[in-house]
């Protein structure tokens, strides 16, 4: 593509015609004929990678002002907006050909996209899916999933290019979870969604190079919303007038949650009697939906997908297919177990998470709650406090391992929660896979085994390494054990 091309999508003029090959914002990615966009980043001015990236061969620079003499390219004062605008460019404008829905909020946003994939595949719409777990075309990774994807929300070179072979695949529809992270940096500026998801909002991602405070968190989240021609939010949470206020004018709004206000409402989500682990949501008096995850925390996504798949028009009988079908890796997710008792792996990794997956399971009436789990190193120690008191609120015995540690002792961290926990029944087991052996050694019938933490990673950081680790190899492993 022509840089005068490129350029104009930005509303910059170039009189050296020259041939670009690439984008990259890092100049470790720089091929020849490469466009360098240098960025504004946490820690370094991208303008000091300049000359690296020109001695990989860049044909060209956008940057803030000066443009070093001499040099191809374009002046911004935002080279992150710029990034996005040349990347829709560079990739043909992949998000023409698509419907594009957004999902935000601070918990919920992966079990409602893969609830959101699910339901429109059964609709017969050819759905894309971007997100925490990385790119989908269907059930289909683009990558490998045995990482996990650097952003919620991809930076924008990586996301238009995925955006461009799902279009080029047929695709017609892509759910994307979008961060506030995305939004404060620009990462889908530019991108119009015909439809626009709120679920939540509570206190979280703030500090560092973060948000500085919750006011910038939830007016990141906001901004959200200025990208949709239509906007579906939970009227129980006190934050969804400040993302509606902020919809162009005249977008239609939909409204769902459990108590009378919502235009759709939820009116009982109660253990499914039939089946383990799974719920039954009544909205508006018609026959339950079936979920196949336990928790009211559960049964608020599926009615969020619900309220968005009605706005679109999508048929009851693939809303009610595609949730009965839905799983979502490491998300209350069941662990295949041939034992009198259930194995439960869950991304829980704070307080509100622990007491929202805890809670869930033991409305289903189990036996005893048997825990496993540990705690981030380099993270908020008052986490630690938090989980623990979910614990001892809502299990019966905990065996307390490593998470990922990163810089910190296992044993430092595991004394930490252990404090918290006081005369709580616990043990600790500071090898992960011991651990998780000792948990299903103890259990017994009608018991419930709950992996917390680490739910879909498949690694254990620690000291800048991450070595392999799969909690669900580690249970099939000990059943392979035992018999």
């Amino acid at each position: 593509m022509k840089l005068s091309q490129l350029l104009s999508a930005i509303g910059t003029d170039c009189p050296q015609d020259t041939e670009i090959t690439a984008l990259a914002c890092d100049s470790r990615e720089v091929v020849p004929g490469a466009l360098f966009v240098a960025l504004q980043g946490a820690n370094a001015d991208g303008r000091a990678y300049i000359p690296d990236a020109l001695e990989r061969g860049a044909a060209a620079v956008v940057c803030r002002p000066p443009l070093p003499e001499g040099v191809p390219g374009g002046l911004v004062d935002d080279p992150r907006a710029a990034l996005a605008l040349l990347a829709a460019e560079f990739y043909r404008h992949p998000e023409k050909a698509l419907t594009l829905i957004a999902v935000t909020g601070t918990k919920g946003k992966t079990t409602t996209a893969h609830m959101l994939r699910e339901i429109l595949t059964a609709a017969g719409y050819k759905t894309g899916m971007i997100g925490t777990l990385g790119a989908y075309i269907g059930r289909e990774p683009l990558s490998d999933v045995s990482q996990v994807a650097p952003n919620t929300t991809p930076e924008p070179i990586t996301l238009h290019r995925t955006l461009r072979q799902m279009a080029d695949a047929g695709c017609t529809h892509v759910v994307m979870e979008v961060s506030s992270q995305a939004m404060k940096l620009n990462r889908v500026h530019g991108l119009t969604f015909a439809a626009a998801l709120f679920l939540n909002l509570s206190p979280d991602h703030i500090g560092g190079a973060e948000h500085a405070d919750f006011d910038e968190y939830r007016a990141c989240k906001a901004a959200l919303f200025r990208q949709c021609r239509l906007a579906v939010g939970n009227v129980d949470d006190p934050n969804w007038p400040a993302m509606a206020a902020r919809l162009p004018a005249c977008a239609p709004i939909s409204t769902f949650g459990f108590g009378a206000d919502a235009d759709v409402r939820a009116l009982e989500a109660a253990p499914d009697p039939d089946r383990p682990l799974c719920t039954l949501l009544t909205v508006d008096g018609a026959e339950p939906y079936a979920v196949p995850l336990p928790g009211k925390f559960n049964a608020a996504d599926a009615l969020a997908a619900i309220a968005l798949c009605r706005a679109l028009g999508v048929s009851d009988e693939a809303v009610r297919a595609g949730l009965a079908h839905t799983s979502v890796p490491g998300r209350a997710q069941r662990c295949p177990a041939p034992a009198p008792y259930s194995v439960v792996i869950d991304y829980a990794h704070n307080g509100a998470s622990f007491d929202a997956i805890l809670s869930a399971l033991a409305e289903h009436h189990p036996r005893r709650i048997i825990l496993v789990f540990g705690a981030g190193g380099d993270r908020p120690k008052m986490r630690r406090r938090d989980m623990a008191r979910a614990a001892a609120r809502w299990a019966d015995y905990a065996v307390l391992t490593e998470d990922n540690p990163r810089s910190e002792p296992v044993a430092d961290i595991c004394n930490h929660i252990s404090a918290a926990l006081g005369d709580f029944p616990h043990e600790t087991v500071l090898d992960r896979r011991a651990a998780i052996f000792r948990a299903l050694e103890l259990a017994g019938p009608g018991d419930v085994v709950a992996l917390l933490g680490k739910g879909h990673e498949q690694y254990i950081e620690a000291n800048g390494v991450r070595r392999p680790f799969s909690e669900r190899a580690v249970v099939k492993e000990f059943f392979a054990v035992q018999h």
